[in-house]
C-alpha cells in the first residue's frame, strides 16, 4: 500500500482520533471498502484500500471529491489563490456556488471547509450554508497534499444519494463503514450535517438496508451513539461499547466523554 493521505476536509464528528481503535475492527480481508455517510472519509485514507465506494447525501461535498479527484492541481490553484481575510470568507460565502464553474465551485467548498468554525456543515432551511468563520483552522493543506488526497481518490467511486442506494450495492466481498449523524430523543438537531440529514427516525430503515445488505454477504461495522433505538434495533449484532470525548456544541464546555458504540455483523 502506498503512504497514508490525510484528509483535507475538517468534518464535525470525524472519527479521527477514534481510528487506533475502529483498525481493529476492521476484517482482516475484504475486496472493497464502502462508506455511505462518508464525510471525511477518515478510515478509507487511512486504510488507503484498493478499491472504495463513498457516498453522501450532501452534494456539495460529492461535487468537491469528484473535481479533486478529477483535477487536484487546479482545484488547489485556485484554493491557495484564495485570501485568507474575514471579508473574502463572508463574500465567498455568499457566491452560490451553482454559479461558479466546477473547479472554482470544489475550491469554494474546501475554502470554506478549512477556515468554517470547527469544520460545521450547516444550512438554512433554503439549502444555503450559514456557518461563520472560525478562528482556529490549523494549517492549510499544501498543494502537494491537495495532490496527494485527489490522486488516493481515484480508487473510489463517488456518488451523492441516500444510504440506502448506496448499501443496495454492497454485496460479499465488500467492508461496509458506517457512522451516521448523531441523533437521540432530546438531542437538539442544529444542521451540522445539513438539510435532510440522518435522525433517529431513520434508524429502522438503516437497520432494514443492512439487514439486506448483510444477508449478501456484506461485512458491516457501525458506530454510533449509545442511544435505546439503536441499542434494540441491531440487538443481534455484536454490540461493543467505548467512551469517546466528542465535541457536542464546538465549545470548550461542551465537550464531554460520551459512550459510544461499535457494532458488527461478524
Amino acid at each position: 500500500m502506498e503512504q497514508t493521505v490525510k484528509p483535507l476536509l475538517r468534518w464535525a464528528g470525524s472519527k479521527r482520533k477514534l481510528l487506533p481503535v475502529l483498525r481493529q475492527y476492521v476484517p482482516t480481508q475484504f475486496s472493497r471498502y464502502v462508506e455511505p455517510f462518508c464525510g471525511s472519509a477518515c478510515l478509507f485514507f487511512a486504510l488507503s484500500p484498493e478499491r472504495g465506494l463513498l457516498g453522501d447525501i450532501n452534494p456539495e461535498l460529492i461535487h468537491f471529491y469528484k473535481r479533486v479527484r478529477a483535477n487536484p492541481n487546479r482545484v488547489g490553484e485556485l484554493f491557495h489563490a484564495m485570501p485568507t481575510t474575514e471579508r473574502f470568507y463572508y463574500d465567498l460565502r455568499a457566491v452560490s456556488p451553482e454559479s461558479l464553474g466546477a473547479n472554482d465551485r470544489a475550491a469554494r467548498f474546501l475554502y470554506l471547509n478549512r477556515f468554517c468554525f470547527n469544520g460545521v456543515y450547516r444550512t438554512n432551511r433554503a439549502g444555503v450554508f450559514n456557518v461563520p468563520r472560525g478562528v482556529k483552522v490549523g494549517a492549510v493543506p499544501s498543494a502537494a497534499e491537495i495532490a496527494a488526497f485527489g490522486r488516493s481518490l481515484r480508487r473510489a467511486d463517488v456518488e451523492v444519494g441516500d444510504f440506502e442506494s448506496v448499501l443496495a450495492q454492497c454485496d460479499m466481498g465488500d467492508f461496509v463503514y458506517l457512522d451516521p449523524p448523531y441523533a437521540g430523543r432530546g438531542v437538539r438537531n442544529r444542521g451540522e450535517y445539513g438539510a435532510n440529514s440522518f435522525s433517529e427516525d431513520d434508524i429502522g430503515r438503516l437497520h432494514d438496508a443492512l439487514e439486506s445488505a448483510s444477508s449478501r454477504g456484506a461485512k458491516i461495522l457501525i458506530s454510533y451513539g449509545d442511544v435505546p433505538a439503536v441499542r434494540q434495533a441491531f440487538s443481534g449484532w455484536q454490540v461493543n461499547e467505548l467512551s469517546v470525548g466528542r465535541n457536542v456544541s464546538g465549545f470548550v464546555h461542551g465537550r464531554r466523554e460520551v459512550q459510544e458504540l461499535l457494532i458488527t455483523n461478524y
